[in-house]
């Protein structure tokens, strides 16, 4: 197993990764929220992968095994003191065996390195699976709100943790 920040040396590897943790959920599942196929693809897309790989406010890590992605987590600068953990999927074949875990504490871990302090992250409200994982990851719930994902409605809770 391989965990680090991924680099557009993983494009590829991350667009093969997006479209199988789709076919996997598919729509209907929590963190697919609204998501179509057009943006799967467009996601998933070599132009995009590596657009957000450049950003400077962006950092996404992966964990591989045998040169496959098993799942994702990006972070988004917010401003100089707080993050946001703005994703963090994986492949539903690899859940249950500590990689959200390894991921998240190593975006927490780079977010405190970088001078950040505190993490924010928002999730669907009805994901109690995803509620309860930042709960046990050391966040709190800190309110609600309404986002807008491709044009529907989702109503989300915002939690947060000290870094």
């Amino acid at each position: 197993m391989k965990l680090g920040k991924a680099t557009v040396n993983d494009v590829d590897d991350l667009s093969v990764f997006f479209h199988q943790a789709w076919e996997e959920s598919g729509p209907d599942r929590f963190g697919f929220t609204g998501v179509t196929q057009d943006t799967i693809n467009e996601v998933a897309s070599q132009g995009f992968l590596r657009k957000r790989l450049q950003d400077p406010n962006v950092n996404i890590y992966i964990v591989k095994d045998e040169g496959k992605v098993l799942g994702f987590a990006s972070t988004r600068n917010i401003d100089r003191e707080a993050i946001e953990l703005s994703g963090i999927i994986l492949l539903e074949s690899a859940t249950g065996r500590g990689f959200g875990t390894k991921l998240v504490e190593e975006a927490v871990s780079s977010a405190r390195q970088a001078g950040f302090l505190k993490m924010v992250v928002k999730t669907e409200v009805a994901n109690e699976r995803a509620i309860g994982f930042y709960k046990k990851m050391g966040f709190a719930e800190v309110g609600k709100t309404m986002e807008n994902v491709e044009g529907n409605a989702v109503e989300t809770l915002m939690l947060e943790r000290p870094l």
